[in-house]
């Protein structure tokens, strides 16, 4: 990992994986959070790409007591510390689907490059909503040399 990102312990994996599972349950045959290991490597690659979410992370998980159960843990992060909560849903989701599988069952292949079609070229200038603009003509801010 990179930057200020923490490696977290066994129980603290536990702990996000109890609370993403609250967020994104077994459904309509979706895996819960928890099924595709969000909890590990995802995790890791996840806190690698934005570290700034480890701190509220790290005090959310710090916050639940390993006897409390994850839905109340949740509903109370979400009601005393929303960032906190913000982040372990933003962290469980960015892994979530993240995962080949999720993507597979979605039917996301994930970003694809298309070229742009020819009758697609100038699609932007239908229904007028760039006239005022090219109208207005060109404009900018000399950058300093």
């Amino acid at each position: 990992m990179t930057g200020s990102a923490p490696r977290l312990d066994a129980n603290q994996r536990q702990i996000f994986a109890a609370l993403a599972d609250v967020l994104v349950p077994e459904a309509q045959g979706m895996p819960a959070a928890s099924a595709v290991g969000i909890a590990e490597a995802l995790l890791d690659r996840v806190l690698e790409l934005r570290p700034e979410l480890a701190i509220d992370l790290v005090r959310a998980i710090a916050s639940v007591s390993p006897d409390e159960p994850a839905s109340s843990a949740a509903e109370r992060l979400n009601r005393d510390d929303p960032a906190a909560m913000g982040a372990v849903g933003l962290v469980a989701l960015a892994a979530y689907y993240m995962h080949p599988e999720v993507r597979r069952r979605l039917g996301y292949p994930g970003q694809t490059q298309r070229p742009i079609l020819p009758a697609e070229e100038d699609d932007f200038r239908q229904d007028g909503l760039i006239d005022v603009v090219i109208a207005r003509g060109p404009i900018y801010r000399p950058t300093p040399t």
